[in-house]
């Protein structure tokens, strides 16, 4: 595709993010299958789907950007059928877990994962399957926390695992007074729409996009403040310390991913010399688009 039209999609990705930051606050009821631990100052959402038959292992699924555990809906129910107990964290900042705020004591999310982890399983080790952002942060518990992590499965994997790996130099609460201009995006439905196509490159399956999942927990108040709290507030991968990791890595890239672009794939498939990278049809969000088939690929990468 021309580079023009790369950088049409991603200005409508931009777009979209800022629409999804501008929901504030209304009565939303998350899932039915939420549940909630305390750790320090923050309420974190988590969503548990237990192994049909014979448990043969477990996998820690972590969200990417404005996401939320509904995210893994599809693929979590492929592998609970396939005999793992999958675990699905909403990140601070994110779903239904808390926001990131001046009042709250920051604690890093790999070490919220950490101790959700031992709290499902003392003692046990996971797979840790990431999206996007996600992927960071399963990097970081991988070197942070070896004990915990027997294999990585990074999708559409965003190296630096947050917007500006920590490094953004922005007032938060500033930034918050902007929600009120952005607001009336979130009830242009047929844009909401078509930015959800945009991001996951494929016109007709944006159209009928559940747009629910993404915008109702953003809905809940300060997102857009804790989205500048936790880009301060992240850990930045240790991309020396990821390649001497010495477990399987899967790196699974789509085609047609416009977030992630070529460049910054293919600095991450350098820097893990052990990974095995692939590529599948679709955009960004090709986990949830495509869940059967990056559901086998990933299954055949767990069987080798």
């Amino acid at each position: 595709m021309p580079n023009f039209c790369k950088k049409l999609f991603a200005a409508s990705l931009a777009l979209a993010l800022a629409a999804g930051l501008a929901l504030t606050a209304f009565a939303v009821q998350p899932f039915a299958e939420k549940q909630f631990f305390q750790t320090g100052d923050y309420d974190i959402c988590y969503r548990v789907v237990p192994a049909k038959g014979e448990q043969v292992g477990r996998i820690f699924f972590i969200h990417g950007m404005v996401s939320s555990t509904v995210y893994w809906e599809e693929l979590a129910g492929l592998f609970s059928q396939a005999g793992y107990l999958c675990a699905m964290i909403d990140l601070p900042g994110f779903g239904y877990s808390t926001r990131e705020s001046k009042d709250v004591s920051s604690k890093p999310r790999e070490e919220i994962c950490a101790e959700l982890m031992e709290r499902l399983a003392p003692d046990g080790k996971w797979i840790v399957a990431g999206h996007s952002m996600g992927c960071g942060v399963a990097l970081n518990m991988a070197v942070m926390y070896p004990e915990k992590v027997e294999a990585l499965l990074l999708y559409a994997a965003a190296a630096g695992g947050g917007p500006g790996g920590g490094q953004m130099d922005i007032d938060p609460e500033l930034m918050g007074l902007a929600t009120p201009l952005l607001r009336p995006l979130l009830y242009m439905k047929p844009v909401v729409h078509l930015l959800a196509a945009a991001a996951n490159a494929d016109l007709c399956y944006g159209l009928r996009y559940d747009i629910s999942k993404i915008v109702d927990p953003l809905k809940l108040p300060g997102t857009v403040t804790s989205i500048f709290y936790m880009s301060q507030r992240t850990t930045p991968v240790d991309l020396d310390a990821a390649a001497k990791l010495d477990i399987p890595i899967l790196l699974l890239w789509a085609e047609n991913d416009y977030i992630v672009g070529d460049q910054m794939a293919e600095s991450l498939t350098a820097a893990l010399p052990n990974a095995q990278s692939q590529t599948m049809r679709g955009g960004h969000m090709f986990t949830e688009q495509f869940s059967p088939e990056a559901f086998e690929r990933s299954m055949e990468f767990l069987g080798k």
